[in-house]
């Protein structure tokens, strides 16, 4: 059964520019009619069964080995309350890496916290001052003291000076105290050994610096090991036993039916 194929239809007016109301209707599927697992029933362990989603694995694969039909993926994203499979499925090793270089771009400069990161704008150049090194700001941190920096031309390095023209007769500059090439690479937090996340302000000096000399344990946790967190976390989900998808099939039927003869009468 494809997810769609018992929504109800309706009469939609293809033609409302014209403005003459209803002159070119079309009878469509309803795609705007949602449906949801009642929330006291996820998790039941007589109805559903914990799953790891491996790597490679798509709800298809999941659904033809388990429903014996790929067209039921829809049930795996119905059990698990998954709207946009693009964003909440977990990507597979293959799709990570790209997906990191496209989000995370650019190479990440952090300064002197004394030096306001906050002086420096989006959307305008940074150079040094012979300007043989030039990039765009295209994000500023001002809680970690940082520029995520595009397009760079030329080789920028640690101690270099950084200068941008903001419009007013004084640039803005700071020292660039730590570099990282690559942004997915850069801090996003720090967390203690129970994964907690920790005042950032606190340890975001002795990172630029370099290095930590801090009591207790203290994890750098970069944009990348974040993402991969987060991946991994969408690895844990639910499916429906499959003794139980007939019975849902039908009544998901019945409830379509009802609402569409309510409309209708």
């Amino acid at each position: 059964m494809a997810y769609f194929s018992k929504f109800p239809a309706l009469s939609y007016d293809l033609d409302v520019p014209s403005g003459r109301k209803f002159a070119n209707p079309r009878v469509v599927t309803d795609i705007f009619k949602r449906i949801a697992i009642k929330k006291n029933l996820r998790g039941v362990g007589t109805i559903f069964t914990a799953y790891t989603v491996k790597d490679e694995d798509t709800a298809e694969i999941i659904a033809h080995k388990l429903y014996g039909s790929s067209g039921l993926h829809w049930l795996i994203y119905l059990a698990n309350d998954i709207i946009n499979p693009f964003f909440d499925w977990p990507l597979s090793e293959r799709k990570f890496i790209p997906f990191l270089d496209k989000k995370y771009k650019g190479s990440t400069f952090f300064m002197d916290p004394l030096q306001v990161a906050g002086n420096f704008l989006e959307g305008l150049t940074v150079t040094t001052p012979s300007g043989t090194a030039v990039g765009t700001v295209t994000k500023v941190d001002v809680t970690l003291s940082s520029l995520v920096v595009e397009d760079i031309s030329g080789v920028f390095q640690l101690n270099d000076t950084l200068v941008q023209d903001v419009g007013v007769l004084t640039p803005v500059t700071a020292n660039l105290t730590r570099l990282v090439t690559f942004t997915k690479d850069a801090l996003h937090h720090f967390e203690d050994a129970e994964k907690n996340v920790l005042n950032p302000i606190t340890f975001r000096d002795g990172y630029i610096q370099g290095g930590f000399g801090f009591p207790g344990v203290v994890n750098v946790i970069t944009n990348k090991d974040n993402e991969r967190e987060l991946n991994e976390g969408k690895r844990q989900i639910q499916l429906i036993d499959p003794e139980f998808v007939d019975d849902l099939l039908r009544d998901l039927e019945i409830i379509f039916r009802t609402n569409l003869n309510r409309r209708t009468s």
